[in-house]
């Protein structure tokens, strides 16, 4: 039990980073991106690929998995500014509902796009760091999940500090909360939707690395990671980032617990979370109450 317990953190911390971009999205443009698990799949594809050929070449480890970190969110967050661009801003006054179906198309392509080019079949994904198991009493971590623990809570720690201390972050904020008030102060809103988007593909693109190892990669592996990651969203509440890193932990802890008696009650549990939260608590653990007018 405390095993599943441990690994089910390490796990919902990269839930967490990944539903972080549902929620810079929502709160500053009120859409999101639905193909979120597609940006992490190919992010995890680039980095598999990228850290290879450097390792190959002789390059420093630790100088390795920095230069492909940067490399895949850079690619991510560019895909993502044209995703915002190209998907999201032509049909914002078009059809209310029109970005849905136009983020679903986009990341349709990328999992074409990524099965053609990296074929069908499961791609395994080593870690830089071996499959060395640190014992703890009674509980084993791998160099790569302990890796990943101390990278979700930097990531983590970063983008906190982003959106409450910087002045872009500040400026996201004031567009979330009222984007005409906020264009009378200076602030662009189109450039701040452009800044979300591709903030959040960057991170997807992370996520992507980090649960590379832990869960091998191939063109298919994002869609159930995606939903995941949307369902720790609302069960943490969209529009709390507290809550969403909260949701996400809970929800790769009950993952775990549960596959102790089957693994078919892996998924199973997650999604009867999110139907007992929706039924009790609507708006998420931390999430707003908003007040509907009819």
């Amino acid at each position: 039990m405390l095993q599943a317990i441990v690994s089910g953190l390490i796990l919902g911390s990269i839930y967490a980073i990944i539903a972080q971009g549902y929620y810079i999205t929502y709160v500053t443009t009120r859409t999101m991106n639905f193909g979120q698990g597609d940006f992490l799949m190919l992010g995890a594809l680039l980095g598999l690929t990228s850290l290879g050929a450097m390792t190959s070449s002789g390059m420093n480890l630790i100088v390795s998995i920095l230069f492909t970190l940067m490399i895949v969110a850079a690619a991510m967050g560019l895909l993502g500014w044209g995703l915002e661009r190209g998907a999201i801003r032509p049909l914002s006054h078009l059809l209310s509902v029109g970005w849905i179906l136009s983020t679903v198309a986009v990341s349709l392509m990328i999992r074409n796009i990524a099965m053609l080019i990296w074929g069908r079949n499961v791609i395994p994904f080593p870690s830089p760091f071996g499959s060395e198991v640190y014992r703890f009493g009674t509980v084993g971590i791998t160099k790569h999940e302990l890796f990943v623990a101390v990278g979700a809570i930097i990531i983590m720690a970063c983008l906190f500090f982003f959106l409450n201390k910087s002045l872009l972050g500040k400026a996201l904020a004031a567009v979330a909360y009222n984007s005409e008030a906020a264009s009378l102060m200076g602030i662009n809103p189109k450039r701040m939707a452009v800044l979300a988007f591709a903030l959040s593909s960057a991170l997807a693109g992370i996520g992507g690395i980090l649960v590379g190892p832990i869960t091998n990669t191939a063109f298919f592996m994002g869609a159930n990671l995606g939903l995941k990651a949307f369902a720790a969203a609302i069960i943490g509440g969209l529009t709390n980032p507290l809550g969403i890193l909260i949701g996400g932990l809970l929800l790769g802890v009950i993952e775990q617990v549960f596959s102790l008696y089957s693994s078919a009650y892996k998924d199973a549990s997650a999604f009867l979370l999110i139907l007992i939260v929706l039924i009790f608590l609507p708006q998420g653990l931390l999430g707003k109450k908003i007040k509907e007018k009819f």
